[in-house]
């Protein structure tokens, strides 16, 4: 999905080197990790291009399509931000897969991904949640979406 075909509300396009900082205070307010860094990272912008939320994609050795993280700031909630950066994503991919967290699983659901075994996903993106002491109260998820 490109720009232009966003609503008036925000627009996609690849996150720039001074997004990062704002897109790390996104993470530790959803208690994840900072990024590395912006490789592979698509925002969404509002109309002032202040970031409301992001996608990293990393490909993994298969060639496959990693969501890691997807993070909506969580006042754009429910306006399609997610949506779009999901539904860009696979456009470009064809194939995506994700660790599902907490409440979103119903999110990704809604959105066609489908419960998927842990031996699909590449230990790097998985092994987060096998010593996690919150696993019980996170109940991760593997999961799988491929384009139709």
């Amino acid at each position: 999905m490109t720009a232009s075909s966003q609503n008036d509300l925000f627009s996609l396009r690849p996150a720039h080197d001074t997004d990062k900082a704002l897109l790390d205070t996104y993470t530790y307010a959803e208690s994840m990790d900072s990024i590395p860094d912006v490789h592979g990272v698509t925002v969404a912008v509002n109309a002032d291009d202040v970031a409301v939320g992001f996608i990293r994609i990393v490909v993994d050795g298969k060639g496959i399509a990693n969501v890691y993280p997807i993070v909506t700031y969580s006042a754009w909630r429910g306006y399609g931000v997610g949506r779009a950066l999901i539904e860009d994503a696979l456009s470009r991919f064809g194939e995506l897969k994700l660790v599902s967290r907490g409440s979103s699983r119903g999110f990704y659901e809604t959105l066609g991904f489908q419960e998927c075994a842990w031996t699909e996903i590449e230990p790097g993106f998985s092994e987060d949640c096998s010593a996690c002491s919150w696993r019980d109260e996170c109940n991760p998820c593997p999961m799988r979406l491929v384009a139709r």
